[in-house]
C-alpha cells in the first residue's frame, strides 16, 4: 500500500513539474464602447438560455447613469435600457454587479445609485 502511494505521488508530482508548451492566445475584441451605448462596464458576462451574452455598464448610456446590454457571440450589442430614464431616475442608476437569469427566464440585477430614496433599485429585464 505505501509503495502504491509513493508511485501515485510520484506521478503527480511529474505531472505538474512537465514542461507545458502553450501557445500564446490573442484575444479578440468583440465590441467598443462609445459611452452612447455604455461606459464602464464593470461586472462579469452572463450566458443566459438563449445563448446570447449580458452584461451591465457603470456609466454611458442614454442618461449616463449605466445600461443593460445584450451582446451576440458575433459581436453585436443591443443596448436593452439606459438607467435614469425615469423622472428622479426612480428606475435607479449606476448597475454595478452581475446579472442574474431566474427560473422565469428574466434578467435581474441592482444599481447603486436612484429609485425612489437615492439608495439604488433591484430592476427585472424581461427576455422576450
Amino acid at each position: 500500500m505505501r509503495t502504491t502511494i509513493m508511485i501515485s505521488w510520484a506521478a503527480c508530482l511529474a505531472c505538474v513539474a512537465a514542461p507545458v508548451n502553450l501557445r500564446a492566445q490573442t484575444p479578440t475584441t468583440l465590441f467598443n464602447f462609445d459611452g452612447a451605448d455604455g461606459q464602464f462596464p464593470s461586472s462579469r458576462l452572463l450566458q443566459a438560455t438563449d445563448g446570447n451574452l449580458y452584461g451591465t455598464t457603470y456609466g454611458g448610456g442614454a442618461n449616463s447613469s449605466g445600461t443593460v446590454f445584450q451582446i451576440r457571440l458575433n459581436g453585436a450589442l443591443k443596448t436593452l435600457h439606459s438607467f435614469c430614464a425615469q423622472s428622479g431616475c426612480a428606475d435607479g442608476g449606476q448597475p454595478v454587479a452581475a446579472l442574474v437569469q431566474a427560473t422565469n427566464g428574466n434578467l435581474y440585477g441592482t444599481t447603486l445609485d436612484g429609485g425612489a430614496h437615492g439608495g439604488g433599485t433591484i430592476f427585472e429585464i424581461k427576455l422576450n
